[in-house]
C-alpha cells in the first residue's frame, strides 16, 4: 500500500513537471504579445479534469453581477486557450481543438456580457477593457501560430477559431470607444 502511493505521488510529481514545461513553451511562443495566459493546470485528458468542470460550473453559477463574470469569462477563455496549446503540443489535436473552441464560447459570453452592462449604463473598468483588448490579441496570435503548424479536420477548425477571435478583437474595440 505504502508503495502505492509513493508511485501516485511520483506520477502526480511527472505530470507536474511536464505541464510546467509546456506551459513555459507556452510563454515563450507568445513573446510579441505581453499578455500572460493562465497555467493550464489539469487537462482534459486527466481523470480528475471532470472535477475542475463541475467546480467551474458551480462558480460561474454563482456570479450573479454581469461585470464579474465577464472577468471570469476572460479567465476561462485564456485557461482553455492554454490548455489546447499544451493539448497541440502532445499531439492531441482534435481535444485540443475542441478546447480552443469551448473557449472561444467563454470569450464571447464576457464580451456579451460586457456590452450588456455598458447598455445597461454601469461603469466598466478600463484595465478590465484593456485585459479583454490584450486577450483577444494573444488569442489571435496564438491561433495563427497553431493554424501554421496543423493540417487536416483540426486545422480546419482552428480557423474557424481563428475567425471568431478576429471579430471578437473588433467587438473589442468598439466597447473601448
Amino acid at each position: 500500500m505504502r508503495k502505492f502511493f509513493i508511485v501516485l505521488l511520483l506520477a502526480i510529481a511527472s505530470l507536474f513537471f511536464i505541464q510546467t514545461s509546456l506551459a513555459q513553451e507556452v510563454a515563450s511562443e507568445s513573446a510579441k504579445n505581453n499578455y500572460q495566459l493562465p497555467y493550464p493546470g489539469l487537462l482534459p485528458d486527466n481523470p480528475l479534469y471532470s472535477i475542475k468542470v463541475f467546480r467551474d460550473r458551480i462558480i460561474e453559477f454563482l456570479i450573479a453581477d454581469p461585470i464579474k463574470k465577464s472577468e471570469f469569462d476572460l479567465l476561462s477563455a485564456d485557461k482553455r486557450l492554454s490548455i489546447g496549446v499544451v493539448l497541440f503540443e502532445k499531439k492531441k489535436f482534435k481535444l485540443a481543438e475542441e478546447t480552443i473552441s469551448k473557449g472561444e464560447n467563454y470569450f464571447e459570453d464576457g464580451i456579451k456580457n460586457l456590452d450588456e452592462s455598458r447598455k445597461e449604463g454601469r461603469q466598466i473598468d478600463p484595465s478590465l477593457l484593456v485585459s479583454y483588448d490584450s486577450s483577444s490579441r494573444k488569442h489571435r496570435e496564438i491561433l495563427e501560430g497553431l493554424v501554421e503548424r496543423a493540417s487536416g479536420d483540426p486545422k480546419k477548425k482552428l480557423i474557424k477559431s481563428l475567425e471568431r477571435v478576429r471579430k471578437f478583437v473588433e467587438m473589442v474595440n468598439k466597447l473601448k470607444l
